[in-house]
Formats: structure tokens, C-alpha cells, sequence
């Protein structure tokens, strides 16, 4: 295994190939096994069980896995799947394997787009892949490929592309805002996985700032939807006010003051913020922690344990796993399900999830204590404490 901070120790591929051939239903004429994308998705995964399943979408699923994309899943494409769930960027990995379709290691704008309209939901939010973004990756005749990192870089702008999209989509005048209702109805769509019930029940109440006729203008949809990415932040600076206090409560002015040396985040965030505790509790204009953890999406708990991923079907029965193994089964189904659509959000969703939280741990951590060890740790704590509620 290797070593280092964040590490996932690899497994031993003589405990991985009874497993496989457990559900290896294809044999060549030589005798060798093969899973299938039924195997791999809907009886290893448990996914799609249906009778009228999606075909499709289990072809596109089972690609991470099928490293040749020739449908059929060996023992050494199974051992090399298991080796990158152990990377560090495993989720980025991951969702490369399946928009790379030809396997021939880039990604074209066909292959993105193809993906892409199958994840997402056809709303009226469609995303334009004509669009000069989609020119700047895949140039003006988007014929140009992408590598690896490239793509990692897609994936991020793209997820805050779609959201100016969306704006611009509603935005009938082009005056720069759209009506609270149609706020309401992007969030609740392209951005609901930023959403606790408690923000999402007081959308209307809050869009607009309290502005008379319920207008949302671009900045402060820019400034809501940037405050909720980075609640860890938040978070993070009322604790080192709070020195052990939990139930310590700022004011607006007390709260200001603590950003100051946190330049990602603006005042304008901090009036939204404001205006949403105040929500909670009308007339007191105060921030606690239980304010936060009402507006929080990430709702992380710790868990001191990691379980490997593969021992997720080495069982002979559900009553067998342990908590720990179903905390894995729920991660993997949810990220192979968001790049399915299951979730109703673009296979953008997870990863910018977990890069998020990722990157506001790297300056320091919530009541002195590591949260992730890695991106797949973090993704599993997604899971358990946010997926699974």
C-alpha cells in the first residue's frame, strides 16, 4: 500500500477475484471471465434492478470500470478500477473514465455533450454547448480534445457556467435581474444540492435582499450562491471567535470584523448571511452556530472509521455489512447515480461537492481536527450524513 496522509491502502487481488467471478457471468473461449455492464452495475452495484431498466444508462456507468470500452469488464480492469478509488483524485478519475468514451485517453466535445444531456434532466435549463465557454475548452469548431487536468478544469467551470446560464435564461430583459419565482426555480433545479430545507423553504422570502417587488439582481444571485459554497468557511470563522463557545451569538459588526482576514469572503455575503439567520429567529439579528448548521449544506459529521470499498459486496448478505461497508456501498451508488441523473443534478455535482470541502479544510480545520482524509473519505461523509437523510 502506499503510504502518506490520505492514503487508501490497495487490496490484495487474490481476496478481489472470488469476488469478481462471483458475478463474471461472460467466459471467452479460453476461459477467461468477464463481468458485463449488467454484471458490474446491476448485480455487483445492486443498481437498476428494474425490469425496464436503462440500458444506456448502465453502459455509461459500467465505462468507468471498462478501461476499453469493448463492453465487458476483465479481472485486471476490475483490480485497476479498485487501484483508482484509491487515489487521491479518484472522483475526478472516475467521471474522466466514463466521459472518455473511445478510451483514448481526452475527451472531445461530442463525448462531453453525449454525457452530459444524459445526466442532466431536459428542463428549460438546458445548458448551450455552442456557447463561447464550450469554444474556449474545445475551440471555435469544437474539435479540439482535452487531457486529464484539462477536463478537471471543465468540470469546475462548467458547474458555474450552468448557473450563469440559468440566470441569463430567465433574465427576459437583460437588465440584469429575474423574478424571485424564477430564482426560486433555478435553485431548486441546477443548485438544489446547495440547499438544507430550511434555505429552501425560505427562498422567496429571502431573494431580492427584502427588495420590494421580489427582484433578484445578478450580484446578489452571485453573492447567495457563492455564501452557500463556502458555509464551511463561515463556519470555520465563527469558531475561531467562539474559542469553545458554541453557543456564542455575533452581530453583524462582531462577524465583519472576524472576515476581514478571509478576502474570499465579501460583505455583500455576510448581509445575505445575516438575513438568513434573521429568518429564522425574526427579530434578532444575531449569527450562532445553530444559525449556520441551518443554512449549512454540507451537514458533515465526523467518522473516525474507513472501510474498504471492495468489501462492499465480499458478503454473502446485506444483513452482513457493517455500517461502515454501507456508508461505501451509498458512496459509490451515489456517484455512479449522479452521472445517471438519479440525483437530478449534472455529474458536476459530487465532485464539486468534495473539491469545496476539500479545499476549505486546507487552511485550517473545524474545532482542530482533520475532517478528510482524503477526497474519497470526504465523499463517503457526504453520503452518510447529507445522501442518505
Amino acid at each position: 500500500s502506499r503510504g502518506g496522509l490520505g492514503a487508501i491502502p490497495r487490496a490484495n487481488p487474490e481476496t478481489l477475484r472470488p469476488i469478481f467471478e462471483r458475478f463474471a457471468s461472460k467466459t471467452d473461449k479460453d476461459g477467461k471471465k468477464y463481468m458485463t455492464s449488467e454484471d458490474f452495475i446491476r448485480k455487483y452495484l445492486g443498481l437498476f434492478t428494474e425490469e425496464n431498466y436503462n440500458r444506456e444508462s448502465v453502459r455509461l456507468l459500467a465505462s468507468a470500470a471498462d478501461t476499453t470500452k469493448d463492453g465487458d469488464i476483465s479481472f485486471e480492469e476490475f483490480c485497476a478500477f479498485e487501484a483508482l478509488l484509491c487515489s487521491p483524485d479518484a472522483l475526478y478519475l472516475t467521471a474522466f473514465e466514463i466521459f472518455d468514451r473511445n478510451a483514448s485517453d481526452s475527451i472531445t466535445c461530442d463525448e462531453f455533450e453525449a454525457v452530459i444531456r444524459h445526466t442532466q434532466p431536459l428542463h428549460d435549463m438546458d445548458f448551450d454547448f455552442d456557447s463561447e465557454f464550450i469554444k474556449k475548452y474545445f475551440g471555435v469548431d469544437k474539435q479540439r480534445s482535452i487531457a486529464y487536468h484539462a477536463f478537471t478544469q471543465l468540470l469546475h467551470d462548467f458547474y458555474e457556467e450552468q448557473g450563469m446560464q440559468a440566470f441569463k435564461r430567465y433574465d427576459k430583459k437583460g437588465d440584469g435581474t429575474i423574478s424571485s419565482i424564477d430564482f426560486q426555480h433555478i435553485m431548486t433545479t441546477v443548485k438544489k444540492h446547495l440547499l438544507t430545507d430550511f434555505v429552501r423553504n425560505n427562498l422567496i422570502a429571502v431573494s431580492g435582499g427584502g427588495a420590494s417587488g421580489h427582484k433578484v439582481t445578478f450580484p446578489y444571485y452571485a453573492a447567495f450562491n457563492s455564501l452557500l459554497a463556502k458555509m464551511e468557511l463561515i463556519k470555520r470563522v465563527y469558531v475561531s471567535q467562539a474559542r469553545g463557545n458554541v453557543d456564542l451569538e455575533l452581530t453583524k459588526e462582531e462577524f465583519l470584523q472576524a472576515t476581514q482576514s478571509y478576502a474570499q469572503i465579501t460583505p455583500y455575503e455576510v448581509e445575505i448571511l445575516f438575513h438568513l439567520s434573521e429568518l429564522a429567529h425574526p427579530g434578532k439579528k444575531t449569527l450562532s452556530l445553530k444559525d449556520i448548521e441551518l443554512i449549512d449544506p454540507e451537514r458533515l459529521k465526523r467518522v473516525s472509521h474507513v472501510e474498504r470499498l471492495i468489501n462492499v459486496k465480499a458478503v454473502a448478505s446485506k444483513e452482513e455489512r457493517g455500517v461502515g461497508t454501507a456508508v461505501l456501498e451509498s458512496a459509490y451508488r451515489f456517484l455512479l447515480g449522479s452521472v445517471a441523473g438519479a440525483c437530478g443534478a449534472t455529474a458536476v455535482y459530487p465532485i464539486d461537492l468534495v473539491k469545496t470541502r476539500m479545499q476549505n479544510q486546507r487552511t485550517g480545520s473545524f474545532v482542530g481536527e482533520v475532517m478528510y482524509k482524503n477526497s474519497l473519505d470526504c465523499f463517503k461523509k457526504v453520503v452518510k450524513f447529507e445522501v442518505a437523510n
